[in-house]
Formats: C-alpha cells, structure tokens, sequence
C-alpha cells in the first residue's frame, strides 16, 4: 500500500493535517504502522481470530474482548494487531501496558445512586469510545474526540458493572504539579468540539510531521526537492534551487533518516516518559 498518491503536490501537507493534535503513543503508530512487516503479521493474525466484538449498551460505544495473548503483537508492543490502514485516530490502538506507561488512569469505584460522574458523562457525550477487556480481564479504553486520541488503563471495579460507579482520574509526571496540570489540560483536548479549525502546529509536531512525509514520500519514489516542495511550497523551493543551496536537500535527508528510524522501531522511544514528557511541553 503507498500511504501517499502523489498528484499536486502542494495539497499533500494537508493529508497530514489530522497529526496536528496526536499525543506521543498515537505518533508512535504512525510510524510503527508503515513498517513492512507489522503489516504483514497484521494481515496474518488478523483481529477477527483474536478479538470478539460484544454489544455495546449505547451508540459511539465499542465493546472488545482479547481471547489470548498475542506474542507476536507484544513483540511491537502492541496488545494486539489494529488495522495498519487505519491512522492513529480510528485505529483499536492498545499499547501493553509495559510498552507504554500511562500519563492518564482511572480506579473506579462505588458510586453513591444519582452521583454524576462528569468524566464518564463527557465522554459518553463528546467522545467514540473503545474498551476492551484482555484476556486476563484487565480494562482500558480508548477515548477519541476530534484530531485527538487518548489510551486510559481502568483499575478498581469493571467499568462494565451493573453496579453504580464512578472513575477517580490519577494524573502521571511525578511530583511537578506544572507537568500534572499540562497533562490533564493535553488530555481534555478529547472533548473539545472546536478542534476542526486549521491545524495548529507545535515544533515537536511538525518535526514528526515533516519525517512521516519525506518517509512516505520516498516510498511513493518522489526526490528531496519534491519532499521539500510538499512541506515548503514550490517558490520557496525554486529560490533556494536557483541560488544554488543544497540547504533543504540536506534537511529532507535529515527528515527522511528520523522517518525511517522511527519506523524501523525507533517509534517506542515516544513511548517513553522522559521523551513524551518533552513532546508534551514543546
């Protein structure tokens, strides 16, 4: 599959447009996705041999369920194989647990009958929702709002129970109250409504941006000038062409090896703390 059909060129950066708000883990699949052989092993152990879809109780609600382990995911560290054709924002993306601590969690408890929980009423009301419940009967959940995504592992009672309950949000990033704060003020992007507007781009974001492009774009056969012209416009190509300057050549190479590293398994660097720690204050 080519995740880039080249026609006008000057149109291509914008089928980026939906990476403007991704979190670090949503990043990371981006790139792990466009690896050759994740998308063979995804073709070969697909979902429907693994996971059961049960009926859910309300709609933009889905409902999964892990028969087994899958060793073969948990090599990517996956918990099991999304689709590959699906971008990070619809993809059934679940990262284990090892692979990819959690900024965000929830511990749900007894809830007193009529106590509203603002969180799970947002969401139900704002968000698509993925929960899945492993084999070991472990619960976590994905909650999608517009351009944005985000994982949340559930500890405590099922979220599934017929019983009243509620989720008490735990905020990751240590000790620094700045660093909590950001956190849980990135997460509640999930349930704006407002964020189909122009992408706006942090430099951490475009730098990402920009590798995915020049990596789908040498699959696609296309050169460094025609790389560069995707990301800076044709005039500012040609001016720096017909001066001589090797500057954006040198710098879509630069962008095409961070691609091909983050694919190549460099994608569970974004997995870690400290680097999403970073891509979150950028």
């Amino acid at each position: 599959m080519r995740f880039l059909e080249t026609r006008q060129l000057g149109d291509v950066a914008r089928k980026y447009d939906y990476t403007s708000k991704l979190g670090p883990d949503r990043w990371a699949w981006e790139f792990c996705r466009r690896d050759p052989e994740l998308r063979d092993k995804a073709r070969f152990y697909s979902s429907g041999d693994n996971i059961s879809q049960r009926p859910a109780p309300c709609p933009g609600l889905t409902l999964l369920k892990l028969r087994r382990p899958l060793p073969e995911a948990e090599v990517y560290g996956l918990c099991f194989f999304p689709d590959p054709d699906d971008h990070a924002i619809d993809a059934d993306l679940f990262w284990s647990a090892e692979q990819y601590p959690r900024d965000i969690s929830v511990h749900v408890v007894d809830a007193v009958p009529g106590e509203v929980d603002e969180y799970q009423m947002l969401a139900l009301q704002r968000c698509r929702i993925t929960h899945l419940t492993s084999h070991d009967g472990s619960e976590q959940f994905i909650l999608r709002g517009a351009r944005c995504a985000i994982q949340i592992m559930a500890h405590g009672m099922s979220l599934l129970s017929p019983r009243p309950h509620k989720m008490v949000v735990t905020i990751g990033g240590g000790e620094c109250p700045d660093t909590k704060a950001d956190v849980l003020k990135k997460a509640r992007r999930v349930y704006d409504a407002c964020n189909n507007g122009p992408p706006q781009w942090t430099r951490a974001g475009r730098g990402l941006r920009d590798a995915l492009i020049c990596l789908d774009a040498k699959e696609a056969g296309l050169s460094y000038w025609e790389m560069a012209e995707i990301i800076f416009g044709y005039e500012h190509v040609e001016a720096n062409r017909s001066r001589g300057s090797r500057a954006l050549k040198d710098a879509m190479r630069r962008n095409l090896q961070r691609g091909e590293t983050l694919r190549d398994g460099g994608y569970r660097e974004l997995l870690v703390t400290k680097t999403r720690a970073s891509l979150l204050a950028a």
